[in-house]
C-alpha cells in the first residue's frame, strides 16, 4: 500500500516537472516567431498584406466564425471596428505620426513602381499599400485609387468628442476592394451588414501586359477574386471576370455566397482638406432623373449615403408596402471634379445590376468626398412565413453568378480652358462612349421642334346590363377623335407633331399581351386608323405596351409566361392603397416572363411589317428591367437586358423609327425619340442641385421631351426647365371627360382633357420653337447655374457655327436667347405678375 502511494507520488512529480518547462517554452517560441516574422517584415517588401501573417489572420478569423464565437467579422462597420480596436491603437496612432505626402511623393516611393504607360498616361503600382495611380500626361493630373494620406489625415471627424478618423477606418479607406457575402445557413439567411474590405483579404499582384492583375483572397468568408487594372489609351479600366470568382460553399443549407461587389469604392476620393490645409472645393454628379450634383463638403452629414440603383428596381421583386416615389437612374455613370481635372467612370460590364453611390466628408465619421459603383452579384428576395410579418426570411439568386463581367472604366476629363471642368464636359465623355462602344449616332435633324402628346385610346370600365356588372371596352380617344385634339392645336399655331398614341388594339384595352397591329373596333377601325396615322406633319408611334398582364390570352399564359420571384412566388404587380401604401387585395396583373420577350417582340415585329407601320413603340421595355429566377429557365437582368438590347435593334433594322418611353441607357443607339425625360432629380437630401445631365449627352443626337408639363405640381416650373433643358414640350391628353375615367384604370389620367390645355400647350411650343429649334442638332457644351439657383444658362455649339445661350430666369419666369427676351407671359398658368 505504501509503495503505491510512493509511486502516485513520483508519477505527480514527474508529470508536474514536464508541464512547467513546456508552458515557458510554448510562451518562448511565440514570442520568437512573432520577432522573426516582424524583421522578415521589416527587411523585405512584400505583397500590400504580409502573406503568412494574413493567412493567419484569416484562419484565425474563419475558426473563430465557426465556433460561434463571432456572429460577423470586424470588418462588418468601420466604426464598430474602430471602437473594437480599444485605446492601444488610439495610442499607437499618437506616437507613430505618418507624414503627409504629395502626389509626386507617393509615386517616388520606393515600394511605388511604374507599370504600364502609353501617350496619354501611365499606370503606378504600389503594392505595399495597395494602391495604384493613373497619370495623365497633358495635365500632370494623378487620379489614386484609394487616398494617398488616409493614415496621415487628422481632420477632425467627431466634433463632440474631437477625434479624427479611427484606425480601423482608414485602413478600409485604404483598401481596394471590398465585397459583401449572403450567409446561407437556414438560421441566418442573412447578408453582410457592412462591406467587408480588402484589408481582411490576403492580396497579391501580378504584372499583365497594360496593367496588373490582383487577387483578393477573403478567407473567413470563403471567397476569392481577381481584379485586373488595364491601362487604355483613353481610360484605366478595371474588370473582375466571374470565371476567375471562386467561392468555397454555395450549398443552400450552409454556404456562404458572393452577394456584393466594389472596385476601387475610394477611387479618386476628394479629402475634406488638401495637403496644404486648404478647403477642397469640388462636385459630384449622379445619375438621378435628370442628374444631380453633390457638392464637396457640403455639411450635409447627418443625412443617409446616396444610393440609387441603376435602370431602376427589380420588378420582378413585389414590395409589400408601396416603394418610394423617386426618379429613375437611366445612366450608369458617375463623376467627380476638383477645379480643372476630373474622372467620369462609366460602369461598362454588370451594369444591369449595379448601385451608383456617393458619401461626402463627415458621413459616416470619414473625411472623404467619393462616388462609386457597387454590384449586386447575386438578386434577393424576401418573404414571410405564414403570413407572420416579424418572421422574414432572405433569399439569394440560386447557382452561380449569372454575369459574365464586373467592369469600370475611369476617364479622366479636363478643361480645355484650365477653369473647372463643367457638367457638359463630363456629358460629352459618356456620349463619346455611346458613340464609340455602342453605335450611337446623330439623328437630330437641323429646326427640329415637335409638340409631344401621349394620347390615350381605350379602357375597360365596369358597367351594368340587367343588373349584372361587366367590363367594357370604352373609348377614351378614337382614332378621329385623336385627330381633333391635333386639329384644334394647329388651329391654336402648333405646327408639327410626335404623337404617341397607347392602348389602341383589343387586346391592350383589355390588358393582355397584344403583339397584332389590328386597330381596336371600339376606336373607329382600320380606315380611322389609317387616317390619322396619314395626318400631316404628325408623326404617329402606335406603342403597344406588354409588361404586364392581367389575365392570358393566345401563346401567353399566366401560369406559363408569368416571371418566377427568387422566393418561387408568380411576380404579381401589386396596386398600393394611397392612403396606408399597403398592397391593395385582389389578383394584380402578372408580369411577363423575360423569357417570352424574344417571341412578343418577333410577333410585333412582323405584324408592324406585315401592316406597312414604319413606327413603333414598345412601352415599358424601354425603361424597366426585370429577372425570371424560375429553376427550370431563369433570366437574370443582366440577360434580359441582352435581350432587350437585341430586339430593339432588330426593331429598329425592320421597322424604321423607335420611340421610347423613357429610356434607359442600352436602348439609347436603337431608338429615334425620347419622351418623359425627367427635368429635375429626386431631391435626395444628400444632393445639392439639380442639372439636365442626362439632356446633355443626348441634345443633338436623340430628339427627345420633357415629362408631361400638365402632370407636373408645379407646371410653371416645369415648362421653365423644359426650356433650360433643350427639351421639346410634352403633354397628356384624351378626348373624354375626367368622370368617364372614372373607377378604371385610367383614373390617374383625370388632368387630361385636351380642352383645357390645347392653349397652353401651343403657347409654350411656340416659345419652345422660337428658343430652341435653331439649335435641334446641336450639342450642349456648358451648363451654369447662378448662385441662387434661380438662372439657368445652356450653352449649344456646333461645328461651323457660332455658340448660341438660352437662359431662364425661374424666378423671374423670364427666357432669353443670345440677349433677346422672349414672351412668356401666356405660358405661365395665370400669367406673369407685375
Amino acid at each position: 500500500m505504501h509503495n503505491k502511494s510512493y509511486k502516485k507520488a513520483i508519477v505527480f512529480a514527474l508529470c508536474l516537472t514536464m508541464l512547467t518547462p513546456l508552458g515557458s517554452m510554448a510562451v518562448s517560441s511565440a514570442s520568437d516567431s512573432s520577432s522573426e516574422a516582424a524583421a522578415d517584415t521589416s527587411s523585405a517588401v512584400d505583397t500590400a498584406n504580409s502573406e503568412e501573417s494574413s493567412e493567419a489572420a484569416d484562419d484565425a478569423s474563419s475558426e473563430a466564425e465557426t465556433d460561434g464565437s463571432s456572429e460577423a467579422p470586424a470588418e462588418a462597420d468601420a466604426e464598430s471596428s474602430a471602437d473594437a480596436s480599444g485605446e492601444e491603437e488610439e495610442t499607437t496612432a499618437d506616437e507613430d505620426v505618418v507624414p503627409m505626402l504629395s502626389d509626386e511623393e507617393a509615386i517616388a516611393l520606393e515600394t511605388c513602381e511604374q507599370v504600364a504607360e502609353n501617350d496619354n498616361y501611365i499606370l503606378y503600382c504600389d503594392e505595399e499599400n495597395e494602391r495604384l495611380c493613373l497619370y495623365v500626361k497633358s495635365s500632370g493630373s494623378y487620379w489614386w485609387t484609394s487616398p494617398v494620406n488616409v493614415a496621415a489625415d487628422e481632420t477632425i471627424v467627431d466634433e463632440e468628442k474631437g477625434t479624427a478618423m479611427k484606425n480601423a477606418q482608414r485602413k478600409q479607406i485604404a483598401s481596394s476592394c471590398a465585397i459583401k457575402v449572403g450567409d446561407l445557413r437556414q438560421e441566418k439567411r442573412t447578408e453582410s451588414p457592412a462591406p467587408v474590405y480588402s484589408n481582411k483579404a490576403r492580396v497579391s499582384f501580378k504584372t499583365e501586359t497594360d496593367g496588373v492583375a490582383v487577387t483578393y483572397k477573403y478567407s473567413s468568408e470563403g471567397v476569392k477574386l481577381t481584379v485586373h487594372y488595364q491601362l487604355c489609351d483613353d481610360s484605366l479600366y478595371v474588370y473582375c471576370d466571374t470565371s476567375e470568382i471562386e467561392e468555397d460553399n454555395i450549398s443552400t443549407v450552409d454556404g456562404k455566397v458572393l452577394t456584393k461587389l466594389q472596385l476601387c469604392p475610394y477611387f479618386a476620393a476628394s479629402p475634406a482638406v488638401d495637403i496644404d490645409g486648404n478647403e477642397t472645393e469640388g462636385y459630384m454628379i449622379v445619375p438621378d432623373g435628370s442628374g444631380a450634383v453633390i457638392e464637396y463638403n457640403n455639411g450635409k452629414n447627418n443625412y443617409p449615403d446616396y444610393s440609387q440603383q441603376v435602370y431602376g428596381r427589380d420588378y420582378t421583386a413585389v414590395p409589400l408596402t408601396a416603394p418610394r416615389v423617386t426618379e429613375q437612374a437611366y445612366l450608369p455613370v458617375i463623376a467627380t471634379v476638383s477645379g480643372s481635372s476630373g474622372i467620369v467612370a462609366v460602369c461598362t460590364d454588370g451594369d444591369s445590376n449595379v448601385y451608383a453611390k456617393a458619401q461626402v466628408s463627415g458621413q459616416n465619421k470619414q473625411v472623404y468626398n467619393n462616388c462609386y459603383f457597387e454590384f449586386e452579384t447575386r438578386s434577393s428576395d424576401s418573404f414571410f412565413m405564414s403570413g407572420d410579418s416579424s418572421n422574414k426570411i432572405n433569399v439569394f439568386e440560386k447557382d452561380g453568378i449569372k454575369t459574365d463581367r464586373f467592369g469600370i472604366r475611369y476617364y479622366p476629363v479636363e478643361a480645355e480652358d484650365g477653369e473647372e471642368v463643367n457638367y457638359a464636359e463630363c456629358a460629352e465623355v459618356y456620349r463619346n462612349y455611346l458613340v464609340n462602344e455602342k453605335g450611337l449616332t446623330a439623328s437630330t435633324a437641323d429646326n427640329k421642334n415637335d409638340l409631344y402628346l401621349d394620347l390615350f385610346g381605350g379602357v375597360l370600365k365596369q358597367t351594368s346590363i340587367c343588373g349584372l356588372p361587366f367590363d367594357l371596352k370604352t373609348e377614351i380617344t378614337g382614332f378621329e377623335q385623336a385627330g381633333d385634339i391635333v386639329s384644334e392645336l394647329k388651329d391654336q399655331g402648333v405646327n408639327t407633331f410626335t404623337v404617341n398614341y397607347n392602348d389602341w388594339t383589343n387586346n391592350a384595352i383589355k390588358n393582355k399581351i397584344s403583339t397584332d397591329v389590328k386597330p381596336s373596333g371600339t376606336l373607329g377601325g382600320n380606315s380611322a386608323f389609317e387616317d390619322f396615322l396619314s395626318t400631316e406633319n404628325t408623326t404617329v408611334f402606335p406603342s403597344l405596351n406588354n409588361f404586364t398582364m392581367d389575365s392570358g390570352s393566345s401563346g401567353y399564359f399566366t401560369l406559363t409566361s408569368t416571371a418566377v420571384r427568387i422566393s418561387n412566388a408568380y411576380s404579381r404587380q401589386s396596386s398600393y392603397s394611397l392612403s396606408f401604401g399597403v398592397a391593395q387585395k385582389g389578383v394584380s396583373p402578372a408580369l411577363l416572363s423575360p423569357g417570352k420577350y424574344t417571341q412578343a417582340f418577333e410577333e410585333m415585329i412582323e405584324s408592324y411589317g406585315d401592316e406597312g407601320v414604319n413606327n413603333a413603340g414598345f412601352g415599358y421595355f424601354s425603361s424597366r428591367l426585370v429577372g425570371d429566377y424560375t429553376r427550370k429557365d431563369p433570366y437574370s437582368r443582366n440577360k434580359t437586358m441582352n435581350i432587350i438590347t437585341e430586339q430593339y435593334a432588330a426593331a429598329k433594322d425592320s421597322i424604321g423609327s423607335i420611340i421610347a418611353d423613357e429610356a434607359n441607357a442600352y436602348v439609347l443607339p436603337y431608338v429615334s425619340d425620347v419622351t418623359n425625360v425627367p427635368v429635375s432629380s429626386s431631391g435626395f437630401n444628400l444632393t445639392d442641385y439639380d442639372i439636365p445631365f442626362y439632356q446633355m449627352v443626348i441634345h443633338g443626337y436623340i430628339p427627345y421631351s420633357s415629362t408631361p408639363i400638365n402632370k407636373s405640381s408645379n407646371s410653371d416650373e416645369t415648362f421653365l426647365l423644359t426650356i433650360a433643358a433643350g427639351s421639346q414640350i410634352h403633354y397628356d391628353m384624351t378626348y373624354v371627360d375626367a368622370d368617364v375615367l372614372q373607377d378604371t384604370d385610367y383614373n390617374d389620367l383625370y388632368y387630361t382633357n385636351y380642352e383645357g390645355w390645347t392653349e397652353m400647350a401651343a403657347n409654350q411650343y411656340k416659345v419652345a420653337q422660337e428658343a430652341l429649334a435653331a439649335v435641334s442638332s446641336y450639342t450642349i457644351s456648358k451648363y451654369e447655374l447662378s448662385e441662387d439657383g434661380s438662372e439657368l444658362t445652356t450653352t449649344y455649339s456646333k461645328d461651323g457655327a457660332s455658340d448660341v445661350k438660352v437662359v431662364v430666369n425661374k424666378k423671374d419666369a423670364t427666357v432669353s436667347v443670345d440677349g433677346k427676351v422672349l414672351d412668356v407671359s401666356n405660358c405661365i398658368e395665370g400669367g406673369l405678375e407685375d
